[in-house]
């Protein structure tokens, strides 16, 4: 089931030792800093398996490289696929 794939935002603050809301203020931070996942564009959900890794990982995991040829947004897949719904429903970040 799908819903297996995905960590609310309640269930991954718990994991990290954090409350919902600041994890709503720092994921980003997280992200940029020290690896963390990020989130599904469709609002606070993780992709489980991802915050699993970095949770086991102590976040050491390293970001997957980029392919030669792509060194833009479009090489990443998340950010690819804000963008796609960005465009289709005319929102802006």
């Amino acid at each position: 089931m799908l819903t297996d794939e995905i960590a609310q935002l309640e269930e991954v603050a718990q994991a990290i030792g954090r409350k919902p809301a600041w994890l709503k203020r720092h994921w980003l931070r997280l992200h940029q800093e020290l690896n963390f996942p990020r989130k599904i564009p469709t609002g606070f959900v993780w992709p489980r398996r991802a915050v699993e890794v970095w949770l086991r990982s102590a976040g050491q995991f390293a970001p997957a490289p980029l392919p030669a040829n792509q060194n833009g947004e479009a090489g990443d897949a998340i950010s690819a696929a804000a963008a796609a719904l960005r465009a289709r429903y005319g929102a802006t970040p």
